[in-house]
């Protein structure tokens, strides 16, 4: 019985501070997806030859995007408010906010994540430059589409969270 109650203290520890997190690095995803769509953008629209630096710039990207995932997966799993609505679905579900979080989001930020994982693989194996610029652009934009309209943006209409998110 020890064991259990020292693991709930540790989860209801964790999760606030893990949301703080999961809520800086969410500007640190977009960031390193603006920076890799401009690079291949601008290498696809003005043909140039692919660089070390671009190929970094998309591993660290992708590399975001998955860490970001984990910590997300890993909120997901403790969350009071998900374990809230799949206790009590059908009233839960009146809720556009538990709703919002317990399945659209992870949802589309899993969806966000397969297309960016994707086209990181399909990129590095294209043969010329503009294949990995165009490759990289087309998968990378519909990613970041699919994230901007997964997260829970101040003006959202489905689930509002702040700018930033402290204790």
């Amino acid at each position: 019985m020890q064991t259990f109650i020292r693991l709930a203290i540790c989860r209801l520890m964790v999760y606030p501070i893990l949301l703080v997190i999961h809520n800086a690095f969410r500007w640190l995803v977009l960031s390193s997806l603006l920076a890799t769509l401009g690079s291949s953008y601008s290498g696809w629209l003005w043909p140039r030859s692919y660089r070390p630096f671009d190929q970094t710039i998309r591993i660290v990207a992708t590399s975001i995007v998955h860490t970001q995932l984990l910590i997300g997966f890993y909120l997901y799993f403790i969350s009071p408010l998900i374990r809230y609505y799949w206790r009590f679905k059908p009233d839960a579900s009146q809720s556009p906010e538990f709703r919002f979080f317990s399945i659209i989001h992870i949802n589309l930020m899993f969806t966000a994540v397969i297309v960016v994982t994707i086209g990181s693989s399909l990129a590095k194996r294209k043969a010329t430059a503009q294949g990995k610029f165009r490759t990289t652009a087309i998968y990378f934009t519909i990613g970041l589409v699919l994230i901007l309209i997964a997260v829970p943006w101040p003006f959202s209409p489905l689930a509002s969270r702040g700018w930033f998110r402290a204790f």
